[in-house]
């Protein structure tokens, strides 16, 4: 696995669904990107039953990933669309990160994984067979451990990982 990358883009939407708009650059305070839909201490997918934690407080997608699936399925994906909040190059399709392990975006913000994001329905407005096509490749859910602000060109490194420190 690569341990240094670069952000694509960084976006949020007051709403949810798809897609996020990019912006220059996003703060990313204790529960998530200020003003996005999916900050804050509760998960907001969850439509019945008790209330739970947050554990998808910002999304991670690989730019490999949105350029394979535009090329494969002949459709043009942007950065937002997959309704991430940050968009990241040169760490491979982050399928090889696991619960736990750590990412620094840009010189203060710390995320951790909480799991790998499961397609949402809505991306089939993209294509229709979205949803099954990435599988497996959606991106990282992770809340956040430190604060800070980051933008589009900002380093993107793992700072921790459990498959490393398991093999020491």
């Amino acid at each position: 696995m690569a341990d240094q990358g670069r952000i694509i883009s960084v976006s949020l939407s007051a709403t949810g669904g798809v897609p996020k708009y990019p912006q220059q650059t996003i703060t990313v305070g204790a529960q998530g990107v200020e003003g996005d839909h999916h900050a804050g201490p509760i998960n907001k997918h969850k439509k019945s039953g008790d209330p739970e934690p947050n554990h998808r407080q910002i999304t991670v997608v690989s730019q490999e990933v949105l350029q394979d699936l535009n090329s494969r399925l002949d459709i043009a994906l942007k950065p937002g669309d997959l309704a991430e909040n940050v968009l990241v190059e040169n760490l491979g399709d982050l399928t090889q990160f696991n619960e736990g392990d750590r990412l620094q975006l840009g010189d203060d913000v710390v995320l951790e994984v909480t799991g790998h994001n499961r397609p949402c329905d809505l991306i089939r407005q993209y294509h229709p067979t979205l949803v099954e096509e990435i599988t497996g490749l959606r991106g990282l859910a992770t809340v956040v451990v430190n604060t800070g602000a980051v933008s589009a060109g900002d380093a993107c490194s793992v700072i921790e990982s459990n498959d490393s420190a398991q093999g020491e």
